[in-house]
């Protein structure tokens, strides 16, 4: 606890959002229990229980405040049969093929032929006019009159399907309205938009046409979703390939792009000028921000975002940074922004992947080691054949181990919302991961480099053969007959058993190594 005091705090805030949200508990009576609960451990001078349940009760109230609408929300006039909202665009416009989706934060709407003043946030699926070719949808910040009527977001229709409902209620959004021709939609003008907001969406947009302009459509795709966290502009032939072969966590932003910006803008600043350290950790946590709100503010992306940011603050006051306490501190943050993030798709695969390169990652990489030394042993003057394996094992472990040990983290949670296992992920992550790199780096950099006479053409030209290669290994094995199966959720029950025994064998396999070290100094 005294090491890693951040973990107990993230699981018992959790376990009072599951309190609230999962077992339905009442509020009253939850707080109370909670109450006995750290009075009895308060009495007892078990300060840290006591202060977990004073934790939970913390994530218990948090939930709840969530949950609680202002009287004015846009969702509470859906029994009045509202037909029309007024408000501003408070969102990037995801565009998609014939329709594009974005948030209006509502200032009024139309009930009865009169506007009523309301508020709240109303997702807007505006569809394209017909026989319209240039169509450009609202932009971030415009002032709109939308004429549709406003409804709920629809539910799963098979249970443990995709609930678009859920999904929208997580951003605390509970109407939705579909905007059909174009005089249902008329723009008032530009609103008052974030400025920090706007600029990192219209960079969000020079990246994506400069990558447009400058390859095919299935390396763009492509080279986009990397740069820019998305794989909405991935066609479905491609996404399907993607994710059968467990590489669509390519096309999110995570840690991995974080790691980059931090590397490159930091490589600019100290060739720029001596910075003290200081200065360049904040800017370095400025760009992380800025980029966090260009591919947008996802579960995936903030969990990254804080740990970098939390590492670069360590290495100014000298205080060495730990993985777990890390990854718990950033849980802390989200959670408490928005405690329904909890039940997010993303938010437990990030999690469950970091954890386990944290804490899976080190066991497998101990054993290949083992491995590779006792072969160097067992054979002094070994032949071109094993010096060649030693050397493969040597320099392809790193991306084999990594996407072993993830897989291993989101294994149930993988079949649990998608119903399918991969049979070739570890294979096809492992060839790719060396072009990852190359792909997101030149996707940032084409809006700057493509102007430039000769280069510009350069780097475009090498940034599609690295994609063509990606694409061509993701879809021969994606197509394969067998390359994925279908497996039933395992529940509940079977995940929470599933982890379970992952952490005893966790547990012996550190004993062992322990015990081995002790050992040897011994």
């Amino acid at each position: 606890m005294l090491k890693r005091p951040l973990f107990l705090v993230a699981i018992a805030f959790a376990a009072g959002i599951v309190l609230s949200a999962v077992c339905g508990l009442p509020l009253a009576i939850g707080l109370a229990g909670l109450a006995f609960g750290c009075a009895w451990a308060a009495a007892r001078r078990a300060y840290v229980a006591a202060l977990l349940f004073a934790t939970a009760a913390t994530g218990m109230l948090r939930y709840d405040a969530h949950l609680l609408l202002p009287p004015g929300d846009v969702s509470r006039f859906i029994p009045a049969y509202a037909t029309g909202a007024v408000g501003r665009v408070a969102s990037d416009v995801d565009l998609r093929e014939d329709h594009a989706l974005f948030v209006l934060a509502v200032e009024a709407v139309e009930v009865g032929g009169r506007r009523v003043t309301a508020q709240g946030k109303l997702m807007v699926c505006c569809y394209r006019p017909e026989g319209v070719p240039e169509w450009h949808p609202p932009d971030y910040g415009d002032a709109l009159i939308l004429r549709s009527r406003i409804t709920r977001p629809s539910a799963a229709s098979n249970p443990g399907a995709f609930s678009w409902r859920n999904y929208l209620a997580r951003q605390r959004i509970y109407a939705i309205t579909y905007v059909r021709g174009a005089g249902s939609l008329r723009r008032l003008g530009s609103g008052r938009p974030n400025p920090l907001t706007a600029l990192a969406l219209r960079a969000k947009e020079g990246i994506a046409r400069s990558i447009a302009r400058a390859m095919p459509a299935d390396e763009a795709s492509v080279v986009a979703g990397m740069a820019l966290g998305s794989y909405s502009v991935l066609p479905e032939r491609l996404q399907s390939n993607f994710r059968k072969t467990g590489t669509l966590h390519l096309l999110a932003a995570s840690g991995f792009n974080c790691a980059v910006i931090v590397i490159v803008f930091g490589f600019l600043l100290r060739r720029l000028g001596k910075l003290p350290k200081g200065t360049a950790s904040v800017v370095l946590i400025c760009v992380l921000i800025f980029y966090m709100l260009m591919v947008g503010a996802k579960p995936s992306i903030v969990r990254a975002t804080v740990m970098a940011s939390l590492v670069l603050l360590g290495s100014v006051i000298g205080r060495p940074a730990d993985s777990l306490n890390l990854l718990f501190a950033a849980a802390i943050i989200i959670l408490a922004m928005n405690p329904a993030d909890l039940f997010d798709i993303g938010f437990q695969l990030s999690f469950a992947a970091v954890l386990a390169l944290v804490l899976v990652l080190p066991i497998i990489q101990e054993t290949a080691k083992r491995w590779r030394i006792g072969l160097a042993a067992a054979r002094p003057g070994a032949d071109w054949k094993a010096k060649a394996a030693m050397r493969v094992t040597g320099e392809g472990w790193q991306g084999l181990t990594a996407t072993a040990a993830a897989t291993l983290g989101t294994l149930p949670l993988s079949a649990h919302y998608f119903n399918q296992l991969s049979l070739v992920s570890v294979v096809v992550n492992a060839i790719v991961a060396a072009a990852v790199l190359p792909i997101f780096a030149i996707g940032l950099l084409l809006p700057l480099l493509s102007w430039a006479p000769g280069i510009g053409p350069a780097i475009s030209f090498i940034g599609m053969m690295i994609t063509r290669f990606t694409l061509s290994v993701i879809n021969w094995f994606g197509e394969l007959p067998y390359s994925c199966l279908s497996v039933p959720s395992p529940g509940a029950a079977g995940a929470i058993g599933y982890y379970a025994l992952l952490c005893v064998g966790l547990m012996y396999a550190y004993s062992r190594i322990a015990a081995e070290k002790g050992t040897a100094r011994g």
